[in-house]
């Protein structure tokens, strides 16, 4: 396991797997603090730096992001913040499978949350 490693891929990878010298698995982590709303503004934002580093080992990478916007009103479902994305970089390439997750980071203790308060006597 090897931590912020230089020249992969031309940039710096953040986690690296090697459990034998013919294979290399890369983590990209990132750092949101505003709130997603789709799969596809992560993937925008940071599908293209985790695929390229699979370009020289296997088509297999992991793109964790910490979610660190405001959670006060509570926490997205796991199953909407777990996804698996086939990418191709061009039209020949192997396309390469992206495990991804947004995970709620800074997460107030479960005292310090509270239920939005609604109008009238009929939210009570």
């Amino acid at each position: 396991m090897t931590r912020e490693k230089w020249d992969v891929a031309g940039g710096r990878a953040d986690v690296i797997y090697t459990p034998d010298p013919a294979s290399r698995f890369v983590a990209e982590i990132k750092w949101r603090t505003t709130r997603w709303k789709t799969q596809d503004v992560v993937e925008r934002d940071y599908l293209a730096q985790a695929a390229n580093y699979t370009a020289t080992g296997p088509p297999f990478a992991l793109l964790l992001v910490g979610d660190a916007s405001d959670h006060s009103a509570g926490y997205r479902d796991i199953e909407d913040s777990i996804w698996i994305i086939r990418h191709a970089r061009s039209a020949t390439e192997i396309p390469r499978l992206i495990v991804t997750g947004v995970l709620p980071t800074t997460r107030p203790t479960p005292s310090a949350l509270r239920v939005g308060r609604t109008a009238g006597p009929a939210g009570r």
